[in-house]
């Protein structure tokens, strides 16, 4: 079977380091064909051609697929031309700014082109471990949750040499479109979705920038669930914890362990029938080691090269992009106008207001500093 031949467009941080993963053959069955990148030769690194636009690719009959790593406000434009060149996509994280734009681009797909989206955090052990201790019920019906998301801490660096990173022309959002979109769709893949949010946040209140950098918000579900989430770019060293309370257990993931603590019974009977008035369940404690970490980017580009070769189903279609971005967009939101959003959240209505931010600020200039790039201190 023919290798499935694939373009990276967008060689910024996370562009390149895809570039360097099919290149390298770490993908099997995969060839990286040609990139799309201006200002220069990006392609001789590795070996093949570089168009200076989307549309020049395209053209070329070069690929089979295309892996789409550019800023977020050109991923509905790409996208799109990209599905109707009837290619392969994969998208890097997220979708679109707005959940309208996203479920535009999700409807563009035919039945003849895989589309999926870099959804990889799926794909950490961790998280995929408590995937299966929910699904297996060990903590019982859920009542709540609280996920503390501060390990994103970002300098100002990291915005002052980009155009478009803490713009809301260029990402529609900060924090929660950028950084936390990973742990949002974890969320909703773990817990499900919201029915109600509640957010309160700070625009700018660390770093020099338009967009949201903390967030602070309350979640309802249908079942009775409730939970919190708390995220900042500003805080340093951070936390990533996150508690699931169950009937039958309580779950905390610390960033490197999970700590199940399993109960002999029932909490809900143990509370009506007990008759020791500072009574409790008896817990006992379990330790939960995480396999050894996967490449999780190589992880889901594998997957997206079986679907296109051998009709493996997708691990990460592009649809199962949109709950993220419907829970980013809620919590702006529900900030911007001080009021609880319901869910589904009205398209419409977060798009005025998204393009009302739009039209009153603009992408920056960025500022000719040499900065330090480590990718791998970008995964927290």
């Amino acid at each position: 079977m023919n290798a499935v031949r694939i373009g990276v467009i967008g060689l910024g941080n996370i562009g390149r380091q895809h570039a360097e993963l099919l290149s390298g053959g770490s993908i099997e069955g995969a060839e990286l064909r040609a990139v799309c990148a201006r200002g220069g030769d990006h392609g001789a690194p590795f070996g093949v051609p570089c168009f200076p636009n989307h549309q020049a690719l395209f053209a070329s009959g070069l690929v089979d697929a295309v892996l789409i790593a550019t800023p977020t406000q050109s991923h509905p434009e790409i996208g799109r031309a990209a599905l109707e060149q009837g290619l392969h996509v994969l998208m890097e994280k997220p979708l679109a700014m707005s959940i309208g734009q996203a479920r535009e681009l999700v409807s563009a797909a035919s039945e003849r082109s895989r589309f999926a989206v870099m959804l990889n955090q799926r794909f950490h052990p961790a998280y995929s471990r408590i995937k299966t201790l929910l699904d297996e019920g060990r903590l019982g019906p859920l009542q709540r949750f609280a996920w503390n998301m501060t390990s994103w801490y970002r300098p100002d660096v990291y915005y002052k040499v980009s155009s478009w990173r803490g713009t809301w022309p260029g990402e529609g959002g900060g924090l929660l479109i950028n950084q936390c979109i990973h742990n949002l769709d974890v969320l909703q893949w773990l817990v499900g979705p919201p029915s109600e949010v509640f957010a309160v946040a700070g625009f700018g209140k660390y770093h020099e920038i338009d967009v949201e950098d903390e967030v602070t918000a309350t979640l309802r579900f249908e079942d009775g669930l409730t939970g919190t989430v708390t995220a900042s770019t500003g805080e340093a060293p951070g936390i990533n914890q996150l508690d699931l309370v169950g009937d039958l257990a309580t779950l905390r993931f610390d960033g490197e362990r999970i700590h199940l603590f399993a109960s002999s019974e029932s909490v809900a009977e143990h509370c009506q029938r007990t008759l020791d008035m500072f009574g409790m369940p008896e817990f006992t404690e379990q330790a939960i080691q995480p396999d050894e970490p996967v490449n999780q980017h190589q992880a889901v580009l594998q997957n997206f090269v079986n679907a296109i070769a051998r009709g493996e189903p997708l691990a990460t279609p592009a649809v199962a992009g949109l709950p993220a971005v419907e829970l980013a967009n809620a919590m702006l939101l529900s900030a911007w106008r001080g009021q609880v959003v319901s869910l589904p959240l009205d398209a419409e209505a977060y798009e005025l207001a998204l393009q009302r931010r739009i039209a009153s600020t603009s992408l920056r200039k960025p500022a000719a500093i040499q900065a330090n790039i480590d990718m791998a201190k970008s995964y927290r």
